[in-house]
């Protein structure tokens, strides 16, 4: 279990960018670095890379302004394709024989919360690579104006994820939130209001992570560590009709304690299961168990349920920030000792309603049907991981307590750019329309690369 959090903190204020992001020139080796040692990655494919390095010479020429639009799966993502946009669009630039004016380099977003939970230094360190900090769900007009003004003005292009988080999945496609295309037609609106007649271009990027043959056995041992956290009898081999009874097996149990959990200390109804095969009725306990922690959160909170689980657990996430982190508390720690006291003690009942949410921000993307004694090494380790994840979560962690032992080759697909300027004119008429027809043309991107196995 995390450490429990100590006290009230300050507003998390806007956090702007470095005018002159002076670490930018060594994001090269810094990004191979990084998901080098840090993140696993023992190398990166990418597949139909000369899409992207035809859109930043496009940039660098006046003609475009991109947006790298890429899946989020996993924890890795931000960091690889920040190498893809600041290492390897310049190396397979050189390789194809074209000249960019200046060298590739790219900006990204990240969640103000992040560096509570990643590390503070990376409050300090991030913007200094040009970094954008924004409120994930939320409209916080600094953010946005910043995002307008470096997707029209900057010298580089913007990266973010539409899926909004980790979805945890390769092969499946989460809902995508509205923001990515919001921001592209929002890009081209002020362009137009400037005379400028650049287009504003989406490039979807497929992410996705593989595994070797070899990393059965280390499957079989991390099973064995889930069973044991569980205490559950051991049970052996590593082929894939043993893994998949384990697996099965630890998510029946996990689901069991979760329910009795709710049950017993929430006072939560379940009804009784009723199971004829390996994964009927699983996902709507999986449901059922979702619903119980965010309405235990809301009501906490006081606030209502809208929206999918995705867009709840945002809702939730920014009302225990509001707890934890007070805007209403310039210094707190010139608050008098009651005052002071009683907003620690709000801040730390935050802290630990947020470990509902955060078992739902995991347990909301289990697919039941997503593993079969068929499926290849890839969807054993990402089940297995997310299990121990699981696991983790219920023990009131985070995802900064998620763990992957294995080191992964890294695959990068580029999928053809979508032009913004086709949605203008509905975007003129039905603003509301134009974004959702933007998105779902990115969503159904990533899902031919997904569903299609093209990434695997």
């Amino acid at each position: 279990m995390l450490a429990p959090l100590k006290g009230v903190g300050p507003a998390l204020r806007f956090r702007p960018p470095a005018k002159n992001p002076w670490l930018m020139p060594v994001a090269p080796f810094g990004s191979w670095l990084y998901v080098t040692f840090f993140c696993g990655i023992r190398r990166i494919e990418t597949r139909n890379i000369e899409r992207l390095v035809r859109q930043y010479q496009s940039f660098q020429e006046g003609q475009a302004r991109v947006i790298v639009a890429f899946r989020h799966v996993g924890v890795e993502d931000g960091p690889v394709v920040y190498r893809l946009m600041t290492g390897i669009v310049g190396r397979e630039a050189r390789k194809l024989g074209l000249r960019l004016r200046r060298p590739a380099r790219g900006y990204f977003l990240f969640g103000r919360d992040v560096p509570e939970w990643a590390g503070h230094f990376l409050g300090w360190f991030l913007p200094l690579l040009g970094a954008i900090s924004v409120v994930p769900g939320r409209y916080d007009s600094q953010s946005i104006t910043m995002m307008r003004r470096y997707l029209t003005d900057m010298p580089h292009p913007i990266g973010l994820a539409p899926e909004g988080q980790v979805t945890y999945h390769n092969e499946r496609v989460a809902r995508l939130e509205p923001g990515t295309a919001q921001l592209g037609l929002w890009g081209l609106e002020d362009l137009r209001k400037q005379a400028r007649n650049e287009e504003v271009v989406i490039v979807p990027v497929c992410t996705s992570y593989h595994y070797r043959e070899k990393d059965r056995a280390g499957l079989g041992r991390l099973m064995a560590g889930v069973e044991r956290h569980c205490g559950l009898p051991p049970l052996e081999g590593d082929s894939n009709e043993k893994l998949y009874v384990r697996v099965m097996r630890a998510t029946r149990h996990l689901l069991d304690t979760a329910e009795r959990h709710y049950a017993r200390f929430h006072h939560v109804s379940f009804p009784a299961s009723e199971e004829d095969g390996p994964t009927a009725g699983l996902q709507e306990r999986m449901r059922r168990v979702c619903e119980a922690a965010l309405s235990l959160a809301e009501r906490f909170f006081g606030i209502a349920a809208k929206g999918d689980f995705v867009q709840r657990v945002f809702s939730i996430r920014q009302a225990g920030l509001a707890w934890m982190f007070r805007e209403d508390i310039g210094d707190p720690d010139a608050l008098p000792p009651l005052d002071r006291a009683l907003a620690d003690r709000v801040a730390i009942e935050a802290w630990i309603v947020h470990r509902h949410l955060e078992l739902v921000d995991l347990f909301e993307y289990f697919r039941a049907d997503y593993l079969s004694p068929d499926s290849g090494i890839d969807r054993f380790a990402e089940s297995i991981v997310n299990l121990q994840d699981l696991v983790n979560r219920l023990e009131g962690g985070n995802i900064s307590g998620r763990k992957n032992p294995f080191r992964k080759i890294a695959r990068i697909v580029v999928n053809e750019p979508i032009p913004v300027s086709p949605y203008w004119q509905s975007y003129r008429e039905n603003r509301r329309k134009a974004v959702a027809e933007l998105t779902q043309a990115v969503f159904e991107s990533f899902r031919a690369v997904a569903e299609s196995g093209a990434g695997g």
